[in-house]
């Protein structure tokens, strides 16, 4: 009887082992998820001031082509 107990124990002590790490593994996808939004942000914002910016040099040498 004895050895039965102490087999669910140690079940018990896997079983709980197991959702500590699927707590940890959680956190990290949230954190790793956040970091993906903040960096997706990043290269939108690049990408519209690259954008403007070709849009005024674009502006600017159709207007220097007008003057010549």
């Amino acid at each position: 009887m004895d050895g039965d107990l102490s087999i669910d124990a140690r079940q018990e002590t896997r079983i709980v082992c197991q959702e500590m790490k699927l707590k940890r593994a959680e956190e990290k996808i949230g954190d790793l998820e956040d970091r993906v939004r903040q960096l997706e942000r990043r290269v939108f914002a690049g990408a519209a001031v690259v954008s403007a910016a070709l849009a005024l040099l674009g502006l600017l040498a159709q207007i220097s082509k007008a003057y010549l």
